[in-house]
């Protein structure tokens, strides 16, 4: 990296969280050459006894963020939870990537556009060359119990294959694999699994899913 790249890069991250969390912070374990990379901007919350472990790439937190902007991105970690990044990662600004209480994600390459949520309670797996674009909404939970008298809904993981593309504004749910090399388009509500090179698109409408339910906050 030249003299002006470095000094470049130095004025878009926030020097003191990258400082802090790539050599004194004991939730971050650097396994390889793996570093984060907080962009300013970048909110980071990692509970006592959460972990993230960087191996072979880095984890940009804020990036792509327009000139003189001041907008967010937000990283948590509840507690017990690990997030093992064996590859390089970019979370566009205005994201979020929250990890609830013993949540896991096992992460290599991938991308996240703006404006994306993802919060985990159980566990997310992201193969390689991963690309989640704008406004995507990824939860492998409900998160508020809902009871209809028979059963219990529970969280269950999510897996995300190699070369998988998620496109703008889709929802991917509990329970979904997404399997190699296929693509999922704008608008899209995942609620099964979706395998090797299909192009899957959907119009949900309105229907009754189940009836005498309670939930509770």
């Amino acid at each position: 990296m030249s003299l002006v790249n470095k000094i470049k890069f130095f004025n878009q991250i926030s020097l003191s969280k990258y400082i802090y969390y790539n050599y004194f912070c004991s939730n971050v374990n650097r396994k390889g050459n793996g570093r984060i990379i907080p962009y300013k901007g970048a909110v980071v919350d990692i509970s006592k006894n959460a972990v993230i472990n960087l191996f072979d790439g880095d984890l940009e937190i804020g990036c792509n963020k327009l000139k003189k902007s001041k907008a967010e991105t937000y990283l948590r970690l509840r507690s017990n939870a690990v997030w093992n990044v064996f590859k390089s990662c970019c979370i566009s600004y205005g994201s979020t990537i929250e990890l609830l209480n013993a949540a896991t994600i096992n992460s290599k390459y991938f991308t996240v556009n703006s404006n994306s949520v993802i919060v985990i309670s159980k566990q997310l797996t992201i193969e390689n060359d991963v690309m989640i674009g704008r406004n995507v909404t990824v939860y492998d939970s409900d998160f508020h119990s809902i009871n209809n008298n028979t059963s219990d809904n529970y969280s269950s993981p999510i897996y995300i294959g190699n070369h998988v593309w998620i496109a703008s504004n889709c929802t991917v749910l509990k329970g979904v694999k997404l399997h190699d090399g296929c693509v999922i388009a704008a608008n899209s509500i995942l609620l099964n699994d979706v395998y090797e090179k299909q192009l899957v698109g959907n119009n949900i409408e309105q229907k009754v899913i189940k009836e005498n339910i309670e939930w509770k906050r």
